[in-house]
C-alpha cells in the first residue's frame, strides 16, 4: 500500500514538474527531475518520426494507466520505478486497420537508479545507469538508450520504427 502511494506522489510530482515548469528562483535553474525522454526515428533514415494514434502506458504501472493517449507524437516521456531495476512499457498502435489487429510493442529499460545529490539550491534527485534495453519487433525495429540518464534536458531513450521509406531508397 505504502508503495502504490509513493508510486502515485512520484507520478503526481513529474507531472507537476512537465506541466508547470520548475518554478523556483533561489539559484536553481536546471531541471530537478531525471525523467527519461524517449524519441521515435525511422530506422531507415535516422531521422525524426511522428507515430500516429497510439497509447503508452506502464506494466505494473499505478492502475497500468495511459502516460500518453494522442494522434500524433514524435516522442514521450518514460518515467522508471526507483524501487526497481526494470521498467516496461507497452506501445498500443490505434492507427486505421492497426487498431482492430491490437498490435503492440513492449519496450524494457534494464537500470539501476541511485540518489544523486546535486546542489543546496536544487537539492537531491535520482539517476539511472541504463545497463540495457529491449523491444518487441512488431513495428519497432530497434531500441538504443544513454548509459547515464540524469536531469539534462535531452531525449536519453531511442525508438526506431519500420517504416515504408525502407522500401523506397
Amino acid at each position: 500500500m505504502l508503495c502504490r502511494l509513493r508510486d502515485i506522489l512520484l507520478a503526481m510530482v513529474a507531472l507537476t514538474v512537465i506541466f508547470l515548469g520548475a518554478c523556483n528562483n533561489d539559484g536553481c535553474e536546471q531541471n530537478s527531475s531525471s525523467l527519461p525522454l524517449a524519441g521515435f526515428y525511422s530506422s531507415a533514415t535516422k531521422k525524426s518520426i511522428a507515430i500516429d494514434s497510439l497509447t503508452v502506458y506502464g506494466i505494473n504501472a499505478p492502475g497500468d494507466s495511459a502516460i500518453m493517449r494522442c494522434y500524433s507524437a514524435s516522442q514521450v516521456y518514460l518515467p522508471l520505478d526507483i524501487d526497481s531495476q526494470t521498467t516496461r512499457f507497452v506501445i498500443r498502435y490505434e492507427q486505421g486497420d492497426l487498431q482492430q489487429y491490437n498490435i503492440t510493442d513492449t519496450i524494457s529499460i534494464n537500470y539501476k537508479a541511485r540518489p544523486y545529490f546535486h546542489s543546496e539550491e536544487c537539492g537531491a534527485m535520482y539517476v539511472y545507469d541504463v545497463s540495457g534495453c529491449s523491444t518487441t519487433h512488431y513495428l519497432i525495429d530497434s531500441i538504443s538508450a544513454l548509459p547515464l540518464i540524469d536531469n539534462t534536458d535531452r531525449q536519453n531513450i531511442f525508438i526506431y520504427f519500420r517504416t515504408g521509406e525502407a522500401e523506397e531508397q
